[in-house]
């Protein structure tokens, strides 16, 4: 693999480095390139096109990788004494980033300058006040970072169950074998004790997509009627952590896909980039979705966390890539009649019905986890712009983030 390098296209301005699509360099390279290495709680910053001006931070537990040209990084004065996290705070702020934009230059594609950055207007704090300030918006992004964290290891759960049980066929396989029960003694009856002359497991039966979930294909023109909020689930909004944002008919220029309660989005675009997503149900807002999104819900005797371990699932995702039409790299899509035809799971009314009773509260958790990491970053970006006008004291905002952390 070697060693990733995090280019403008990583800095997507959502409070952490974007890992997805990295491109790598031999340890040879990087070993003559530390310097240009990502530290623990470093601040990126993309000084070139789309992203320009948005930052991000190194985490914890990020890996360590090497930065592009393009790509800024903040050190602070050590004489001074200011933090990394009182750094992170004042150039992550949405003053900052306008300013930045708005300063940017260049006909083809906006660019800034680290002469540029040097400009950025700062608020006036004493170094104890400012190191304060770092430290309560720093505790803010750790627990956002241990919720996406968390989810991470949580997912990873569920995948792993969903392919122990529906692809390797594992409890399966280690009946046949005279193995030791691995589950409890009810889940572990539901499965057979051979597999059959095609190599799986003994009455159990095979179903195509069609056969488990509905398709909806409703749609709406939100624009006729301008001012009925809406909550808008786009790729760009689940590119930046599964946030979708609540737009106001007008501003949405085309239609979009109504979303039924207990909706799994499948995106039909490029599915070499895994988009799956379970929204939370609002209750308050109409979902709607781009269309680039396919919308299912589970048949009755199917669930939906089956349906998203399904869609999350290594061996689906190959397929998908295989099935994509169109010949630019940058718009295949699926096909959904296709998809629809596509046999997708083998398993048995009763094995479902374990599964979701094992899987549906990793899920709910990591709903929760996500509503609680919005409702920080909504606090953080409120708070922000008033402490660095000097609207808000730090000790105000600490009692604030008391409340809410």
């Amino acid at each position: 693999m070697g060693v990733p390098v995090v280019k403008i296209g990583n800095v997507t301005g959502g409070g952490s480095v974007s890992y997805q699509d990295l491109d790598c360099v031999s340890e040879d390279i990087a070993r003559s390139a530390d310097n240009w290495k990502t530290r623990e709680n470093d601040t990126l910053i993309a000084m070139t096109g789309a992203n320009v001006g948005k930052v991000a931070k190194v985490g914890c537990n990020d890996p360590v990788a090497l930065i592009n040209q393009r790509v800024g990084r903040f050190v602070p004065h050590v004489d001074q004494g200011f933090s990394k996290e009182y750094i992170h705070c004042l150039v992550s702020s949405k003053q900052a980033y306008e300013f930045f934009r708005n300063a940017a230059y260049g006909s083809a594609q906006p660019n800034i300058s680290a002469r540029l950055i040097e400009m950025l207007p700062i608020p006036k704090y004493e170094r104890d006040q400012a190191n304060r300030l770092g430290a309560v918006f720093s505790a803010l992004d750790d627990k956002i970072a241990l919720n996406r964290r968390t989810n991470e290891t949580l997912e990873g759960l569920a995948r792993a169950l969903f392919k122990d049980w529906f692809v390797d066929f594992g409890p399966t396989r280690a009946k046949a074998s005279g193995a030791k029960p691995t589950l409890a003694p009810e889940i572990w009856s539901l499965f057979p004790d051979r597999l059959d002359d095609n190599g799986l497991p003994e009455g159990w039966e095979e179903f195509t997509l069609e056969n488990i979930a509905e398709h909806h294909k409703k749609t709406i023109n939100p624009a006729k009627t301008p001012n009925v909020i809406f909550e808008h689930f786009s790729l760009p909004s689940y590119d930046k952590g599964q946030n979708p944002v609540l737009d106001e008919g007008g501003s949405i220029k085309s239609n979009k896909t109504l979303m039924p309660v207990n909706a799994v989005l499948l995106s039909k675009l490029n599915p070499e980039i895994a988009r799956v997503w379970m929204p939370e149900t609002s209750g308050v807002y109409e979902q709607i979705c781009s269309t680039e999104f396919l919308v299912f819900t589970a048949k009755e005797g199917f669930n939906r966390s089956l349906l998203y371990c399904l869609f999350s699932d290594g061996q689906f995702r190959d397929t998908l890539q295989s099935m994509v039409t169109g010949t630019s790299k940058s718009h295949q899509r699926i096909s959904p009649p296709a998809l629809a035809k596509m046999d997708v799971l083998v398993g048995k009314s009763d094995v479902f019905s374990a599964f979701d009773v094992a899987v549906s509260e990793l899920h709910s958790r990591i709903l929760a986890n996500r509503a609680e990491s919005r409702t920080l970053a909504q606090t953080r970006d409120l708070l922000l712009p008033k402490l660095m006008s000097g609207e808000l004291r730090v000790r105000e905002a600490e009692g604030i983030m008391e409340g809410v952390a």
